[in-house]
């Protein structure tokens, strides 16, 4: 039973369930165009189907990651992100763009916790329920959340986890920027007056994408760095930017978070206010990751996040943001843990790309070398074939068939 009188989105949309088990619109709704790929999502409904643990540490789904859309579904760390909060006295959850389940699943799993989970897919939203199908208290709704009516004044906790750099591609409004807003707004309207929104999102001014790595929606490095020039309705923010959007949405309080090596697969979470030290000895464990191709800083990471702390700009420069806005500090203040929060790195069980073996290049003495070696080889091929036409033109003359045929009747090799 929900407390305080609370209805959920789909009784307040006046849902149907489908046979997944999937709330969703009586009539037909525009299409929702988003996926990780056909062959990805057959294979977790696979997966899905026969599992028996689906819990969000679970370690049989981890033995059937094989590649990077397996890890983002089912590694335990995704949940990482939330596991550095207090979410005592949190009851009920609206989940924005829920995906396949990993952190709706989490969700779920929290004592005393109603949990409103929408996604836009359909195709997804089912793999969210079969993530989610021994948690009754959880509700999974397929739908686009900008032609929806949400309950006003109903949540704990709002989340937008990878959503909000969608915000332009499923809206009506004129900007990437306006669309943005419009779903602050829409967060902001569902908490109750102590209410908290919860963001997770990749900066656009983060160290691995202006070391090269590729933007993680476009796999083009740099157009974070040149803010989008031909933005198709996905786009990340800097932390200044962010700071002026929260403000206009209406926020009197928000509290940053940064997930390393990102908000995917969080590793550590920390405050932006933690201390040196602390923070200094936790980032050598960090190791960035281009999801796209073969990347690495190596050993030198630790040394440019290093920098980055002593030089008291390591929040603009992390590669995620994890917001947490609010109109009221008191609720801000005990979700928060204003410390470092690290987790155990799980054994990958599967092979990251590597990049191709250099072509090695070869010092000048070493070309004028070959060269002098093929020009050789060149002049004596022309001597040998020269040989043999000489003998082939002399094997065919009168003078050598009459020494042949006397070699021949003295029995001698040679004259």
């Amino acid at each position: 039973m929900m407390s305080r009188n609370s209805i959920s989105v789909a009784a307040y949309n006046e849902f149907v369930e489908n046979s997944q088990g999937v709330y969703q619109r009586s009539s037909d709704a525009r299409d929702f165009n988003y996926s990780d790929g056909e062959s990805s999502e057959r294979m977790l409904d696979d997966i899905l189907e026969v599992a028996q643990d689906l819990s969000s540490e679970s370690t049989e789904l981890q033995k059937h990651i094989v590649d990077w859309p397996t890890e983002y579904h089912l590694s335990s760390t995704r949940a990482n992100l939330l596991r550095a909060l207090n979410l005592d006295g949190v009851t009920r959850v609206l989940e924005l763009g829920c995906g396949c389940g990993s952190i709706t699943r989490y969700l779920g799993e929290q004592e005393g916790m109603r949990v409103d989970a929408i996604e836009g897919s359909p195709v997804r939203a089912a793999l969210a329920k079969k993530r989610c199908r021994d948690l009754d208290n959880v509700e999974i709704c397929s739908a686009n959340f900008n032609d929806i009516e949400l309950p006003k004044d109903e949540y704990d906790l709002v989340l937008f986890v990878g959503v909000t750099e969608y915000a332009g591609r499923f809206s009506s409004a004129e900007t990437d920027e306006e669309a943005l807003h419009d779903l602050l707004a829409m967060g902001k309207a569902a908490c109750t007056e102590n209410g908290v929104v919860l963001v997770a999102i990749e900066n656009r001014l983060g160290m691995k994408y202006a070391l090269g790595a590729n933007e993680d929606h476009y796999a083009v490095p740099f157009i974070g760095l040149d803010n989008y020039p031909n933005s198709t309705g996905i786009k990340t923010y800097s932390k200044h930017d962010w700071l002026t959007y929260i403000r206009d949405a209406g926020f009197d309080n928000h509290s940053l978070l940064l997930p390393f090596p990102d908000y995917k697969i969080p590793h550590l979470v920390m405050h932006e206010s933690c201390d040196d030290e602390q923070v200094g000895n936790a980032l050598k464990e960090v190791t960035s990751r281009d999801y796209n191709r073969p990347f690495s800083l190596g050993e030198n990471e630790h040394r440019l996040w290093e920098s980055l702390l002593q030089a008291g700009t390591l929040p603009e420069h992390s590669n995620s943001f994890l917001w947490l806005l609010g109109s009221g500090e008191n609720a801000l203040q005990k979700m928060v843990k204003k410390t470092c929060t690290s987790f155990d790195i799980p054994q990958l069980t599967y092979d990251l790309p590597s990049e191709p073996k250099p072509v090695e290049v070869m010092r000048e003495q070493d070309v004028k070398l070959v060269e002098h070696l093929n020009a050789q080889i060149t002049q004596l091929q022309t001597h040998s074939t020269n040989l043999e036409n000489k003998v082939q033109l002399m094997s065919n003359s009168i003078g050598w068939r009459i020494l042949n045929g006397l070699r021949r009747l003295l029995r001698k090799n040679t004259l």
